[in-house]
């Protein structure tokens, strides 16, 4: 007797037991009527367009909310979830996951945004829960008064983060100031909430510490839709020489249709003559919108997302900067289906 063929048609296939077998029951009946209750939305988890239970925290923290997903959709800390047009980090998971996910995630209140090896402006959304020195805000002696807060700003660990390290510099500070305060790395608590041993991701916590604004090393820099961000030590691209412009060829991959609140990924790609791939000039992503655009640099990628429904049926111009000028564009439509 083929006892693996009739678990398969009573849909406990894969179990061992009866407990078993009534847990896969029980996990169906939930994941189907997932939906049902007032708590459920539709937000992104990262990139994918999803359900999740959101529920308001006890107490009066409007910031951080209880989440749950159905069994077969797994939460990991790190992860981004983007809902009410705002952007939260998932900080805690629980382990117990045999019915359902369950976890926190907590309302990101900053972008914090540096330039990386490879000349690409990097953002990541965290958030600061305490200010870790509380004190006038400045210390100093006869001769120079400078700050003298410091906080944790806790990030998603990635490929990125991973590489922050000690005496890095950082603006936080409104995007039109004229000279805008800026944090250094101080320490940095990589083991803060790290799961990622079992395959489930995790956060870290940057201690940022008051620093100098230097007006030779931190300049604006424009990133696309006609904003301007501070970038703190930024080096600017250098334009490539003639014949080296003349031996590459330089294209964006991806597709020209972008559907609001879905998160797409676009390449820049760099070869030579023979079709070979080489090593990149220094280059900025730019993006020409009249509406707003979710940007996230990664290396030679970038993802873009649009959420407001004014953005449907706009087209937006994805410009890959070499030096001084557009060496490659992408004309992308904002649509409201695939």
């Amino acid at each position: 007797m083929d006892m693996n063929y009739y678990r398969k048609i009573q849909n406990a296939y894969g179990t061992k037991n009866k407990r078993e077998k009534e847990l896969a029951k029980t996990t169906r009946e939930m994941a189907r009527h997932f939906g049902d209750t007032y708590d459920t939305r539709e937000v992104l988890l990262n990139n994918t367009v999803t359900d999740l239970m959101i529920i308001n925290d006890t107490g009066s923290n409007p910031f951080r909310k209880k989440i749950v997903s159905r069994h077969s959709e797994p939460l990991h800390p790190g992860d981004y979830v983007f809902w009410n047009k705002r952007c939260w980090l998932i900080t805690l998971t629980d382990p117990d996951d045999k019915t359902w996910n369950r976890g926190y995630m907590h309302l990101c209140t900053g972008l914090l945004r540096w330039q990386n090896e490879k000349g690409g402006i990097i953002e990541r959304w965290g958030y600061s829960e305490d200010l870790k020195h509380t004190s006038a805000g400045i210390s100093g002696n006869e001769v120079v008064t400078v700050g003298d807060n410091r906080f944790d700003f806790i990030l998603p660990i990635d490929s990125e983060t991973k590489k922050l390290k000690r005496d890095m510099r950082f603006p936080m500070d409104f995007e039109d100031s004229e000279e805008p305060d800026i944090y250094k790395l101080t320490n940095c608590n990589v083991k803060f909430n790290d799961e990622s041993c079992s395959g489930r991701g995790g956060t870290m916590a940057v201690t940022l510490s008051s620093d100098v604004f230097h007006r030779h090393k931190d300049k604006k820099v424009p990133l696309g839709n006609e904003t301007e961000v501070w970038i703190c030590d930024y080096h600017a691209s250098v334009c490539p020489s003639p014949s080296d412009a003349d031996n590459t060829a330089i294209s964006i991959s991806g597709s020209p249709r972008l559907k609001k609140g879905v998160i797409k990924t676009y390449t820049a790609h760099f070869t030579g003559r023979r079709g070979e791939n080489v090593t990149p000039p220094p280059f900025l992503w730019n993006v020409v919108c009249d509406c707003d655009i979710v940007q996230t640099v990664d290396g030679n990628n970038i993802q873009l997302q649009a959420l407001d429904k004014e953005s449907i049926n706009k087209t937006l111009e994805l410009q890959l900067i070499v030096g001084a000028t557009a060496a490659a564009k992408l004309d992308i439509t904002i649509t409201d289906n695939f």
